[in-house]
């Protein structure tokens, strides 16, 4: 039996515990500022930036231009002249290849020398050549240029074949075939069963490309390849597999490979990987493997964006309601946004929710008040951002569309600052970029452009990297190039697949999406997860530096010019491991890279060695 005293002490506590919880409540709607975008950084100086990169980008332009119009001759270059400065070689500079490499090189900061022809290279000085010559095999004079690569490579030059010579090519020189590890060309064209990618070629996990348990309908890659197979000196990073048991792995098909030849080595990519952006991460990786380090800026960012996000009309709400026994609103509300939610706090991923209060403009069903702070409150509880998606079923223009989405907005949440948008149509940008003041970054689809460059003087535009719908071999190679070149990746999720669904309902859609977020990206959870505005100051504080990097003895020298409150970097390291740093944070990406978290303009790494073999 409780006494009358234990009574009333319990239920003191009681009435205490139901207080704080109420008091906690009430402070946190209180407190909640969801009519702010509290990822607005207005003390961001975009301008300051923005003239930076500029001057930087016209004097990698200047010496590069300045170089490329001068005959190649042992007087082109001065001693040292050409520290950190790349050579592409070939007859067609502006095909894909060339557009990849030239986007390579603003990332990397290196100015981008062309030329059709090397021949003049043959009389110059080892301390005179560019730091690599990235060769597109299929626009080069192999008559006039084969002999000096040759030359070049055995005085200590690293040559990178972005894209391959034929095969017949590659059997009629034998220097030019010898100079590249091969030993035998078994095939010009033969079908294999899949690829394997080794460890510490890319960030991220070794995987096999090939059809099995588990993946089934993930193939997509080109499985019709010329067969190369590789002799002593060569290190494969990826190669071809086969169903044959028999056949041993070193007469298996090399894909990527490097080989040392004389003093330099020479990086072979069989494949058409250079030709899209993701190439960038092949041409990264490759440098990576060149020397006993690599060190180079990143942006350090992962995204999550919810494109089209509807939920605010009832449009579409009779074929939602035969399929869901509910219409849009309560549909967004009570089931996707949960499950969004849930989603994302097992991935630690920050949503970028680009909304479309309408995607039918024709028929009389206007957004509803008041589901915008809704949503508002929700994001600025776990941490996320709004912006306005562009993508409708009507055929109003972009600057009608927006204009009507403003006048809601307004009403809704004048004080919101809306500084990001999704826009399905690149070809418009002009026209929305007039009807959205204040705009700062914009989303576009894969493979419209770059993974990420200035639109204009105010506006950056970030790629889509992936969509969290699909996952297929293709895509899992191009997420682990772009993150080793950029640390930066950019998943989109197409909500209006849930408002105006295609024949997959709701609970397939979030189970693919989900399972793909937290599967294939634990591998790279050593990056931060960032909004579309955190990321978009990252990438003007990337376009903005400029950095100097040597080696001596046990210990590597980084200078960062133009830091900005903070910087990322990637480390490579082939032999050693960090014993010591100062002026950064160190982070383990495992298989020897590192990211360097930046806060002083010099900072000092400190080395020891893992292995004394290295070739």
């Amino acid at each position: 039996m409780v006494s009358r005293r234990n009574f009333f002490t319990m239920l003191l506590l009681l009435m205490i515990m139901i207080f704080m919880f109420m008091f906690s409540s009430v402070l946190k709607q209180v407190l909640n500022e969801y009519g702010t975008n509290s990822y607005a950084e207005g003390d961001l100086d975009t301008q300051g930036l923005r003239e930076r990169y500029d001057a930087l980008s016209k004097g990698l332009s200047d010496k590069a231009q300045a170089l490329s119009n001068q005959p190649l001759t042992s007087k082109t270059f001065e001693e040292g002249d050409l520290d950190k400065r790349v050579l592409f070689l070939s007859k067609k500079s502006d095909n894909e290849v060339g557009q990849v490499v030239a986007s390579w090189c603003e990332y990397m900061k290196r100015p981008l020398i062309t030329y059709y022809t090397i021949k003049g290279l043959g009389d110059v000085e080892f301390t005179k050549l560019p730091e690599v010559i990235i060769v597109d095999g299929e626009f080069v004079n192999w008559d006039m240029d084969a002999e000096v690569l040759i030359s070049l490579v055995e005085q200590g030059t690293c040559v990178i074949f972005a894209r391959m010579p034929s095969p017949r090519i590659i059997q009629k020189y034998d220097g030019l075939r010898e100079m590249m590890g091969i030993k035998t060309v078994y095939s010009e064209n033969i079908a294999i069963d899949g690829l394997r990618l080794f460890p510490g070629f890319f960030i991220g996990s070794e995987e096999e490309y090939k059809e099995g348990p588990g993946n089934e309908g993930r193939q997509d890659l080109d499985l019709t390849i010329p067969w190369y197979v590789t002799g002593e000196g060569s290190k494969v990073y990826m190669m071809g597999v086969v169903n044959d048991r028999t056949r041993k792995s070193a007469d298996l098909p090399s894909i990527v490979w490097r080989h040392a030849y004389g003093d330099g080595k020479v990086f072979c990519i069989s494949g058409d990987y250079v030709t899209k952006e993701s190439g960038i991460g092949f041409l990264t990786a490759c440098m990576g493997e060149r020397d006993t380090y690599n060190l180079y800026p990143v942006i350090n960012a992962q995204n999550l964006v919810l494109t089209n996000f509807g939920g605010f009309s009832d449009e579409n709400g009779e074929a939602l309601n035969a399929i869901y026994d509910q219409r849009q609103i309560p549909l967004f509300r009570d089931v996707v946004w949960p499950s969004i939610v849930s989603m994302t706090e097992r991935t630690g991923d920050k949503i970028s929710l680009m909304i479309a209060p309408q995607m039918d403009y024709s028929d009389d069903k206007e957004p509803e008040d008041n589901l915008l702070i809704y949503y508002l409150r929700l994001l600025n509880e776990g941490y996320g951002e709004a912006g306005l998606s562009t993508k409708q079923f009507s055929s109003l223009s972009i600057k009608e569309k927006v204009g009507r989405d403003r006048v809601f907005w307004q009403k809704e949440a004048a004080d919101y600052v809306l500084q990001s948008a999704y826009l399905d149509d690149a070809t418009k940008y002009d026209e929305m970029k007039q009807s959205i003041p204040g705009l700062r970054t914009v989303v576009i689809d894969e493979g419209e452009g770059k993974p990420v460059w200035y639109a204009d003087d105010e506006v950056t535009i970030q790629m889509a990297t992936s969509d969290a719908q699909t996952h297929k071999f293709s895509e899992d190679l191009a997420v682990k190039s772009y993150e080793t070149a950029l640390g930066y990746s950019n998943v989109l999720l197409d909500m209006s697949l849930v408002s105006h669904p295609k024949g997959e309902d709701f609970a397939e859609f979030s189970r693919k999406s989900s399972s793909n977020l937290i599967t294939f990206w634990k591998q790279f959870a050593g990056f931060e997860k960032t909004t579309l505005s955190e990321s978009d100051a990252r990438i003007r504080r990337f376009f903005a530096l400029d950095y100097y990097d040597g080696r001596n003895g046990d210990e590597i020298h980084l200078h960062v010019d133009g830091l900005d409150e903070q910087a990322f970097f990637i480390l490579k390291l082939n032999r050693d491991v960090i014993d010591e740093v100062t002026g950064a944070q160190i982070t383990d990406l495992k298989n020897g890279f590192y990211l360097l978290d930046v806060s002083e303009e010099d900072v000092v790494i400190k080395v020891k060695e893992r292995w004394l073999f290295y070739y």
